[in-house]
């Protein structure tokens, strides 16, 4: 089972999820109004690791990880338009150094779903005008953090934010609105590329890629109506998005959970007897290989940045586990651009709209390891060669 030497391992979090304290971002704020997430709860204390990072490193090394996604709270570090916070700044800094110092490989989400309240008072990304805040933003942070990053992530999974937000209107900003759905779609873009010159113009040399939400989507027959039909779901869901970025990454970032079953007539998802989690998606783990194979046509090296599921007894995850490694395995022997494998989530979280009920975690919230992460550990172990 010996992966690559330099193959990653990790897990991905997100700072609004399990930091605490971000009052000063538009998730907060839409998290006080009462019915948006279940149970009533909010992100302010979350996992408390703006002040227990170190713990969280500690997991990491303890279930011999290498590599570590996490991102940087926009709102924390410029909680008013121009005003640059020098504490928040430090403070992400000692994390990183800490990071460096157990030679932990670090990938920096700039985007993971939240904006500052002055930018969201602006309309978010359905304005145009507001791109140039961000390009600022991530300017800053890779001036700041130069020779301290090993990869950036532009923007994590802007096409599950285009239909939560503005399609849906489940997720802040809470709106059901098609016009800003196409263009916050388009401003995604164009802020991802503007981001990259801007990352490249002061660290050349490291890697820069989005993170986009994929899916496998199943025909429920062998017919041509319903396998077009999969191939327009991928394309509007995320081939059309990653087609006009590939350009300007060096890498491309893959979020997988779940399949989905179509057919050409009502109704267009048709459900199936597979096993389900927590969620009630439909455990698929092969589909990481189907995930990386349909990917391969951009000619970018890649990650999958998040991959799990919803499951709190830990009944499914050791399996997923082993059948998840075997598949990376298979894509690593049919030389597939396979590069790391970063599972969500290592900690319990605030799973947005769905609070603290939905449980991806390797460790719970108060970092007491589940089984499977032990039987995480043993797989890293084992591909590594040790």
């Amino acid at each position: 089972m010996a992966f690559p030497e330099n193959f990653l391992f990790g897990s991905a979090t997100s700072a609004h999820q399990i930091e605490g304290g971000n009052i000063n971002s538009d998730w907060y704020a839409w998290e006080q109004i009462p019915g948006h997430i279940r149970g009533g709860s909010t992100s302010l204390i979350a996992c408390d690791s703006w002040n227990k990072y170190n713990e969280d490193i500690k997991l990491l090394l303890n279930t011999n990880q290498n590599a570590y996604r996490m991102s940087i709270e926009w709102a924390k570090i410029e909680p008013e338009e121009g005003m640059f916070n020098k504490k928040a700044i430090n403070h992400c800094r000692k994390q990183f150094e800490l990071l460096k110092k157990n030679n932990i490989k670090i990938m920096v989400t700039l985007f993971h779903f939240t904006l500052p309240q002055w930018v969201a008072k602006k309309d978010g990304f359905a304005s145009k005008d507001n791109i140039k805040y961000f390009v600022r933003f991530c300017q800053k942070m890779a001036e700041e953090y130069k020779g301290s990053i090993d990869f950036w992530a532009t923007l994590n999974e802007p096409n599950v934010y285009v239909q939560k937000g503005y399609i849906e209107g489940s997720w802040c900003p809470g709106e059901k609105n098609k016009i800003k759905a196409l263009k916050s779609w388009s401003n995604f873009i164009k802020a991802h590329n503007l981001v990259y010159n801007a990352i490249k113009s002061v660290s050349p040399q490291t890697p820069i890629g989005p993170v986009v939400s994929t899916m496998v989507f199943k025909p429920y027959k062998n017919n041509i109506l319903d396998r077009s039909l999969c191939y327009l779901a991928r394309l509007f869901f995320y081939n059309a998005m990653l087609k006009r970025m590939a350009k300007k990454s060096d890498f491309i970032g893959l979020n997988y959970y779940l399949k989905t079953t179509l057919q050409a007539k009502n109704p267009i998802v048709v459900k199936d007897n597979s096993v389900q989690n927590d969620y009630g998606w439909h455990v698929h783990p092969e589909g990481i290989y189907e995930t990386i194979e349909e990917c391969t046509k951009w000619g970018k090296p890649i990650y999958i940045t998040e991959n799990g599921l919803a499951d709190a007894k830990d009944r499914l995850r050791p399996q997923f586990l082993k059948d998840t490694f075997d598949w990376l395995q298979k894509a690593i022997a049919d030389n597939l651009p396979i590069k790391g494998y970063f599972h969500w989530s290592l900690l319990d979280n605030f799973e947005w709209a769905s609070g603290y009920t939905m449980k991806f975690g390797l460790h719970t919230i108060d970092r007491k390891p589940r089984p499977s992460a032990q039987i995480y550990a043993e797989l890293i172990k084992k591909s590594s060669g040790n």
